[in-house]
């Protein structure tokens, strides 16, 4: 059944987006402008973040780094009880800690929330580069230990699921550290929790599609000409097999954050 267009936000503040919800059950917000989504971005974190503490005492977050924790910088610091949020990464460069790093100064310090997991790696090699492959593997293990054994996060079924889980959107529509056509997006249906990437100039960790896809909410960040390719493709399914990993995020809800440029290309079926 056809689904009618999203009527576009025009108006830049405006304190609702636009919103529809396609075919499949995925649901799209179109902004004005990145400083609308933004806000809105801030507006889900925080509700979420109350409506789970309220409901189980925790709220497990899943991040990944880029323009979509940077947008966390405007969480208030006073609108929620931050000793009960846990952070964890979608990907990371081991030993380098770039998301980590990110997300301490978008938002994590300034709300004073100490519960935020990087990998963890031996010390003999935590210099972040010429990793042997076996200490790739251990860290990526170590990651899935904690994902499945962490309080903050719903185990109960097959794969571990969090609260929410925010993500950005690659020009080649690439999510977290899964890119088009690698081994990894092929894993999907394995059971895989976390992969160990090791490759010369990156060694690294990166959450599943499976584990992606048993979080209870998603939003992804797709904005700017550039992506409007990615969003297209993600949001009409027009790609081949394995080329598009942000199309084949579909959680218990999974919205999409989009403006006019990046939607530009999107025509409704």
């Amino acid at each position: 059944q056809a689904v009618p267009p999203p009527f576009l936000a025009t108006t830049p503040g405006a304190a609702v987006p636009m919103a529809s919800v396609l075919a499949d059950g995925r649901q799209l917000c179109v902004f004005a402008d990145d400083a609308q989504m933004a806000q809105q971005l801030v507006t889900e974190v925080t509700s979420a973040a109350k409506e789970n503490i309220a409901k189980k005492g925790s709220f497990s977050l899943c991040i990944p780094a880029g323009s979509v924790v940077s947008a966390l910088s405007a969480l208030s610091p006073e609108a929620v009880d931050w000793s009960k949020v846990h952070i964890f990464f979608t990907g990371e460069r081991l030993g380098v800690n770039k998301s980590y790093t990110a997300a301490l100064d978008a938002f994590c310090r300034n709300c004073k929330i100490q519960n935020v997991y990087y990998p963890i790696m031996r010390p003999l090699f935590s210099c972040g580069t010429g990793l042997p492959e076996f200490a790739v593997k251990e860290a990526a293990a170590a990651y899935t230990c904690l994902l499945k054994n962490h309080p903050a996060i719903d185990n109960s079924g097959p794969m571990p699921s969090f609260d929410m889980l925010l993500l950005g959107v690659g020009d080649d529509g690439h999510c977290g550290s899964l890119h088009p056509k690698s081994e990894h997006i092929k894993a999907v249906g394995d059971g895989t929790v976390t992969f160990g990437i090791h490759k010369p100039g990156k060694n690294q960790i990166a959450i599943s599609m499976d584990v992606m896809c048993a979080s209870k909410q998603v939003i992804l960040a797709c904005t700017g000409e550039k992506k409007k390719d990615a969003v297209r493709r993600a949001l009409s399914g027009d790609f081949e097999s394995h080329d598009c990993p942000a199309a084949l995020v579909k959680a218990a809800v999974t919205t999409w954050y989009v403006d006019k440029a990046s939607l530009a290309d999107y025509t409704p079926k």
